[in-house]
């Protein structure tokens, strides 16, 4: 429950926030015993911390009339007016004694939009359960998670209109309590799409957030494939993964590919699920194949003789939009069909990439897809392994241990060679005929669901926690945190 101040410099423990009490200023109110237990004399004067609010208060101990068996922490009405966390709330508190610095924490904000779809009946659209089980798995890291917006941050004040789950909505609707709180000590981006992330608003809000001292910041942006190639090929323990790729900056970088690998792949340096995607093959000095997949998902295949047909053939489907080349990788095939490897990596709470999930993604009969969207089917890797190459899948050589080598060195690469905090971050792998393990794509917001059709739902438990979990961390609310300042930019 407490880190020894002798060791860390601060001690910690678990506590319930118990509102408002007496009508003095600048009060904070404890128990005899959580005072004794964090070394705070009664009648002392301390800075009093919740997210990025700072105020002087004094301590007053305080019996509590009722039974309770953890203990709570009230504060005077005028502390509370821009921290307005619900009674009863799990919460960390921490005091540095050299510094005389109570902290309550942490306060975990999740960076999104909102649903501007008349059709629509959600505050943050379909992303919105997601946003609503993060903010509910509060009371497991003993914090405050809400969700806002650009439109909620009031930039001069410093403060923030935060949204948590109303536990009793007067409707069937989820429903979100509005709360007066301090910018968060962690910001957690939750932007759902490229599109979004690119209004200028959003791009001003996360500038100013990312500018502010002692807030760490995760998840920051969307990958550009080309910008994430070009950054992982300079680092040797990752480089071997990387398949030959090139960005599109002419007509004859497409050429160049076609004649030295005779198959490549088309793909919008910062497009996702699979969109806009081409295969393109040659036969013979002059003959092309093509096929990729149009928005309604429908596949479409064609012929040209000659580059320039071609080209014409493919200039709709590619736009003005900037595009790689990359060598077909000629993945192995299950069942006749093309697969990868989806990975969900994420940090713990001591700031180390795991392995949450793992599965094979087979693509649907005739695709060249294997995203679940576009008709693909999750598989078990052990069973798929066994099936294809004969391989054990937890043995300590062999594919599987090529796999979990990727999957252990890939995060971190990116994290040093970008110079950004991430906290999760999904990995398509893709295993050719030969079994040799390669790097499609790395996808900083991946996708989850709250549906486990394996039944595995503390999967599902831990893909939530996890990072909140690092949040936790960031923001200095365990025993082993570094100051928050010492985790800003990485």
């Amino acid at each position: 429950m407490r880190a020894p101040a002798a060791k860390t410099g601060f001690r910690l423990m678990k506590a319930r926030w118990g509102g408002l009490m007496g009508e003095q200023d600048n009060y904070v109110y404890l128990s005899p015993e959580t005072s004794k237990f964090l070394g705070i004399q009664s009648d002392a004067k301390i800075s009093f911390k919740t997210g990025a609010l700072r105020n002087t208060a004094v301590v007053s101990t305080v019996r509590c009339s009722t039974e309770c068996s953890e203990p709570i922490i009230f504060i005077s009405p005028a502390l509370g007016r821009c921290c307005q966390i619900p009674p009863g709330s799990a919460i960390t508190l921490k005091f540095y004694p050299a510094e005389a610095l109570l902290c309550a924490g942490p306060i975990i904000g999740l960076f999104t939009v909102r649903s501007h779809l008349p059709d629509t009946e959600t505050e943050f659209g379909s992303y919105e359960q997601v946003l609503a089980a993060l903010a509910e798995s509060a009371e497991n890291i003993s914090g405050l998670i809400f969700v806002f917006c650009p439109e909620d941050i009031d930039w001069k004040k410093r403060l923030v209109t935060g949204y948590i789950p109303d536990l009793k909505p007067i409707s069937g609707n989820k429903a979100w309590k509005p709360l007066t709180l301090p910018l968060p000590d962690t910001v957690y981006d939750r932007i759902p799409t490229r599109s979004i992330e690119s209004r200028p608003e959003i791009q001003e809000a996360k500038s100013w957030l990312m500018l502010q001292s002692q807030l760490p910041y995760f998840n920051p942006k969307f990958l550009d494939k080309w910008e994430t190639h070009a950054l992982l090929q300079n680092i040797p323990e990752v480089a071997p993964y990387l398949p030959p790729t090139k960005p599109v900056y002419s007509p004859e970088d497409i050429r160049e590919y076609l004649e030295k690998y005779h198959s490549v792949f088309l793909k919008p340096s910062s497009g996702s699920l699979g969109r806009r995607i081409i295969n393109i093959r040659q036969h013979g000095q002059d003959q092309y194949q093509f096929m990729y997949r149009t928005r309604d998902k429908q596949t479409v295949s064609g012929s040209a003789a000659g580059f320039a047909e071609l080209l014409a053939a493919l200039a709709p489907v590619m736009g003005s939009k900037d595009y790689i080349v990359q060598k077909d990788l000629h993945l192995a095939k299950y069942e006749g069909c093309p697969f990868d490897i989806r990975v969900l990596a994420q940090k713990d709470r001591w700031g180390n990439w795991r392995r949450t999930k793992i599965y094979v993604r087979k693509a649907a009969p005739e695709s060249f897809l294997s995203n679940l969207s576009d008709g693909g089917n999750p598989e078990s890797i052990t069973t798929v392994l066994k099936e294809v190459f004969q391989a054990d899948f937890l043995a300590g050589e062999g594919i599987g241990e090529d796999i979990r080598q990727a999957v252990k060195k890939l995060p971190a690469a990116l994290e040093t060679a970008s110079g950004m905090t991430w906290g999760e971050l999904g990995l398509d792998l893709g295993i050719d005929r030969n079994g040799r393990v390669w790097l499609i794509e790395i996808n900083a917001k991946p996708f989850r669901t709250l549906v486990s059709k394996s039944g595995s739902y503390k999967v599902i438990e831990r893909s939530l926690m996890r990072p909140l979990e690092f949040a936790k961390l960031l923001a200095g609310f365990y025993g082993h945190s570094l100051n928050p300042s010492q985790t800003k930019g990485g």
